[in-house]
């Protein structure tokens, strides 16, 4: 089996599409892709050493999507063994995009952007990143 193409940077998450995320036709389900896309992030996350449960109980910080764009190319169908490619496309004071392409073998299927903004949790009011945060994505 062909693989994916090697990321530029960044990941290369493995998921698959399970039964439960197709419509009746077994084709995935748009809205799957967005929680792969968060799936991948948080795996991300955890690999550059950003312990998201700390940062919300001891900073008291967070993320909240601000805007997600989503351009899909092809369907996913039942049972894909799918890749999610995943970098970060811009770091901002205090905002993140993270850029994304979705593989099935050589073919892409989607290309995403999701914007994050880093939140206080306690005023819901953006914040700059937390320095952890910086260190592990610089």
């Amino acid at each position: 089996m062909t693989e994916a193409p090697a990321p530029r940077e960044g990941l290369l998450h493995e998921t698959r599409a399970g039964y439960g995320d197709t419509d009746q036709s077994g084709i995935v389900h748009h809205a799957v892709y967005l929680r792969w896309l968060e799936d991948a992030r948080a795996t991300w996350l955890r690999e550059h050493g950003i312990d998201f449960r700390a940062m919300e109980r001891d900073e008291r910080a967070g993320f909240a999507v601000w805007k997600a764009e989503v351009r899909y190319h092809l369907p996913a169908f039942f049972d894909d063994r799918l890749h999610v490619e995943l970098w970060v496309g811009e770091l901002g004071r205090a905002k993140i995009r993270f850029d994304y392409r979705v593989w099935r073998e050589e073919t892409l299927l989607l290309e995403a952007s999701v914007h994050l903004a880093c939140i206080d949790l306690d005023r819901l009011r953006a914040r700059g990143l937390p320095q952890s945060v910086r260190d592990a994505l610089s």
